[in-house]
């Protein structure tokens, strides 16, 4: 059978025309190596050696198989080396993608301690990115993992997904709204402008459908729907009083501007998602340390601090139904 020892054994018999030198060479006995030799040569159907007590040559088939198995060789040996690099990259580095404005540093960093914990070798890179450019560099293959809300969920056969956690959702409303008061509750806000930011690369119809959606979903009555170009612009959009805008205590945004936030009693689920036939085992491992923070801990219910604006007008710049 022609195999990796065979082809070494015989190279090293072409280079060094000696069975005992071979021998030393490749760690073998000379009977060994004579067996290997002659069996490789009833596999090919021809003799490669010209064996006499005093010398040993390669004949023409020799030749022709040395050049062959030469060249064989060496690119074996390349591609080898291709592919251990190739694998060293997939196994010592995870790629975690989300989204831009979320705020998860502390789910994400307890995960990433884990899994250095575990595999020390493992180079951790995470991403913050749009939308958009999140699905596409993850369907690219460019990012081993991401983080996002299902709303955004990629789509494609072979994909998992498992829940990373739940947060509550908020209306954000401007200090300045004159509904705003100590006793004011979601109910009093059902009504006004509904502000809903696009997603990366989606029509307006597809933005107005999505805002349509989550009014229905929320029990909302806008008097109108005002779709902005972006996260900033409906944050803006609404600290300027031109309507309320419904987001999560994730968003970075929530946790540090100016406006008011009203507890909605729903919550809004982020998700892990990766793809199936992945070959990267710290993927399991980062996964398995959500899943099991997911399923020990209770929604976030990080607020933001209070401001004095918000403190003026409610008491607190966190406002609930219940009026804490």
């Amino acid at each position: 059978m022609i195999n990796e020892t065979a082809v070494r054994c015989f190279l090293s018999l072409a280079d060094t025309l000696s069975f005992s030198n071979t021998a030393k060479q490749i760690y073998l006995t000379q009977q060994s190596v004579s067996n290997i030799v002659s069996n490789l040569e009833e596999d090919l159907g021809f003799r490669l050696f010209v064996r006499t007590h005093h010398h040993v040559s390669l004949t023409k088939a020799g030749e022709i198989f040395c050049d062959l198995f030469t060249r064989f060789s060496a690119e074996f040996d390349s591609v080898s080396q291709n592919v251990r690099e190739y694998y060293d990259g997939i196994f010592n580095t995870l790629r975690v993608g989300y989204l831009e404005w979320l705020e998860i540093s502390d789910r994400v960093g307890g995960a990433v301690k884990q899994l250095r914990a575990e595999r020390p070798s493992v180079k951790y890179m995470g991403e913050r990115h749009s939308q958009y450019d999140l699905i596409e560099l993850f369907l690219a293959r460019k990012l081993d993992i991401i983080i996002t809300y299902s709303e955004f969920a990629p789509k494609g056969v072979g994909i998992n997904k498992c829940k990373a956690l739940d947060t509550p959702l908020v209306l954000l409303v401007s200090p300045d709204n004159p509904a705003v008061s100590l006793g004011a509750t979601v109910d009093d806000f059902r009504n006004e402008p509904f502000i809903k930011a696009a997603g990366s690369h989606e029509t307006h119809t597809a933005s107005r459908n999505r805002a349509k959606r989550q009014c229905r979903e929320l029990g909302f009555a806008p008097s109108e729907i005002i779709i902005a170009p972006n996260l900033e612009s409906a944050y803006l959009a609404t600290e300027l009083g031109q309507g309320v805008l419904v987001s999560t205590m994730l968003s970075r945004m929530s946790l540090h501007s100016e406006l008011v936030c009203y507890d909605i009693g729903k919550t809004e689920q982020l998700q892990c998602f990766w793809h199936e036939d992945t070959e990267n085992p710290a993927v399991e491992s980062f996964i398995s340390y959500i899943e099991r923070a997911a399923a020990r801990e209770p929604a976030q219910t990080r607020r933001p601090a209070a401001n004095r604006a918000a403190r003026r007008e409610t008491g607190s710049r966190y406002a609930s139904g219940a009026g804490e």
